[in-house]
């Protein structure tokens, strides 16, 4: 009995000692919550573009070769390059601003401008918009400036209409072969430079016609793309100007606002543009700049490594210009050579009595 005692007692014992305690399992973290499900990104939102008429895209097409006041060249979708080459290696380009219509002093003034771009040996003649306002009127005004036998190139302004515009510059070049549409060769590959357009304008409140012509945001894309692309020095050939900071911009109105477009600005900047001919703002005009903003003005007959121009407006109304003078007709030419450029202007006397009795 003792025996039996003892064994219980340490059985005893060892239960009350108890068995060692475990170390305890770390609980596991808790579940992450799910991330909520992202919606997918909404696509971007479509810019809106010109009308195809207005700005043909930058699509290529087939090659096809062209003859344009006897110079050979070919032409592939919006673009047309020429093949030929200049024996001086300079480009010199007659420029003119508004015309507005076929007046009989108009069309004489024109006759005056051909002989200056004659003189100082022009290879191109540029119109930068507002022609006219209706086809023939425009036919008429693009049929004696092709008189000269140069390419006649010409774009849309702010007061056509697209269809008269195109009808137009279509009714002119079926007699000159010469004349081209900027709305339709957005890109014009000459020796020495390339002509991009940036056809119509972009204030829809001061266009002269229901159906006028008005770029976008992605028109002017369009010729940033282009300046990136060309091999040499570009001229941007728009009616409306960039955006100006003075009263000796290329863009500064009588009132006293500058009225041009900062997009203009904004694509001169980011395709490095050099050169670029604009001519809306009639009295700003007879001057050029080393700088988009006008800070900058450049004097006739400087070569300059970047050069905007406004020519003058071509018509002979007789318009108050901001240098306090009154216009009875202008033009101007510049010359492109070795990467800079320099322009000299031409200002037509007011038209004699006799002048006034043959128109």
């Amino acid at each position: 009995m003792k025996t039996n005692h003892l064994i219980l007692a340490v059985v005893v014992a060892i239960g009350a000692l108890g068995c060692p305690d475990k170390k305890a399992e770390p609980l596991p973290p808790p579940p992450k919550p799910a991330e909520p499900v992202k919606p997918p990104a909404p696509p971007p939102e479509a810019q809106p573009r010109a009308d195809r008429e207005c700005a043909a895209p930058l699509d290529p097409g087939p090659v096809t070769e062209v003859k344009i006041a006897e110079h050979p060249a070919t032409a592939s979708g919006s673009k047309l390059t020429f093949t030929d080459t200049d024996a001086d290696g300079k480009l010199v380009l007659g420029v003119l601003g508004p015309i507005n219509e076929d007046s009989g002093q108009n069309v004489l003034a024109l006759k005056k401008y051909l002989k200056f771009f004659a003189d100082e040996k022009a290879d191109a003649i540029v119109v930068t918009g507002d022609v006219g306002e209706v086809a023939d009127g425009i036919a008429r005004v693009l049929k004696q400036i092709a008189e000269s036998k140069l390419p006649v190139f010409t774009v849309i302004g702010n007061r056509e209409c697209r269809a008269e515009f195109t009808d137009g510059v279509d009714a002119a070049r079926k007699e000159h072969t010469g004349v081209v549409n900027l709305n339709e060769y957005r890109v014009v590959e000459l020796p020495g430079a390339t002509l991009i357009s940036l056809p119509g304008y972009h204030e829809p409140n001061y266009m002269g016609c229901a159906k006028s012509c008005r770029y976008f945001k992605s028109t002017v894309d369009e010729v940033v793309q282009a300046a990136k692309e060309s091999k040499n020095p570009v001229v941007l050939i728009s009616h409306g100007p960039p955006h100006g900071v003075n009263n000796q911009a290329l863009d500064a109105a009588s009132g006293g606002d500058n009225a041009g477009d900062p997009d203009i600005n904004r694509a001169i900047k980011e395709a490095s543009i050099a050169f670029g001919l604009f001519s809306n703002i009639k009295e700003a005009g007879g001057r050029a700049s080393a700088d988009a903003a006008g800070e900058s003005l450049v004097k006739e007959n400087t070569p300059s490594k970047t050069l905007f121009f406004n020519p003058g407006p071509a018509d002979t109304m007789g318009w108050g210009m901001n240098d306090g003078t009154t216009s009875y007709g202008m033009a101007g030419v510049i010359s492109i050579k070795d990467g800079q450029a320099a322009w000299k202007g031409f200002r037509a006397k007011a038209p004699t009595a006799a002048e006034k009795a043959e128109a």
